[in-house]
Formats: C-alpha cells, sequence, structure tokens
C-alpha cells in the first residue's frame, strides 16, 4: 500500500473520530432539552441569591413555570428546597429567575432543578 493512501486513510479515520467525540461531548443542557419540555439552561450564585434561566422547548405554551430549586451539602445531602415561580412562557421562549436564598440553605454547594408548568 502507498504512502499517500495511508495518509488519506489515516486523515478519514481522525475527522470520524472528531465528528462522533464532538457529538458525545455536548452541552448537558442541549442533552437535557431533547427529553424535557422545561430546562435550566444556566444558574449562578451571587451571594445569597441564585439566579438562571429556564427555556420551553415544547411545541406547547406553559403557564405558571415554577423552578423548584433543591439545594445539597457537599457530600450531596439535601438541606432543602425553594420555589420560584417564573411567569408564563410559549414555546421557545426563555426567562430569567431569582431566588432569595434562605438561611439554612446558605451552606449549599450544589443545586438540582426541577420544573414544573401547566400545559396548553
Amino acid at each position: 500500500m502507498g504512502l499517500h493512501s495511508r495518509i488519506g486513510r489515516g486523515a478519514g479515520i481522525v475527522a470520524v473520530i472528531a465528528i462522533l467525540s464532538g457529538a458525545v461531548t455536548q452541552p448537558a443542557w442541549a442533552a437535557a432539552a431533547a427529553t424535557r419540555d422545561l430546562v435550566v439552561l444556566d444558574h449562578e450564585r451571587w451571594l445569597d441569591t441564585l439566579k438562571g434561566t429556564v427555556k420551553n422547548y415544547s411545541k406547547r405554551s406553559a403557564r405558571d413555570v415554577t423552578v423548584i430549586v433543591k439545594f445539597l451539602d457537599k457530600k450531596k445531602r439535601a438541606l432543602g428546597t425553594q420555589r420560584v415561580t417564573v411567569g408564563d412562557l410559549r414555546s421557545g421562549d426563555q426567562a430569567s429567575w431569582s431566588l432569595a436564598i434562605g438561611e439554612k440553605h446558605r451552606a449549599a454547594a450544589q443545586y438540582q432543578f426541577e420544573t414544573h408548568a401547566i400545559w396548553e
């Protein structure tokens, strides 16, 4: 086999690996979007406030969208939950939310999110 055909075949294999690894390493929220209608896209903590964004990936409108935040300590033990009402989201819309962190939840190191809505 000639040198040029080996180089061409090797380049093709590298290209396939690059494409496949890109598909596997998609952001976690993108994978969640395919399986869930309401997704918390991002979040950040500002002292005693937790802020984030939720998006409606459904084809239906969502009324009374609520984000429930579960606060976890460093060992992933639950400290408690709080909820924030976002409002209504049409298909494809997203909205920001902000939640004042309660005193007993301020030691949280991690968060889990659950979304709820009334679907139209």
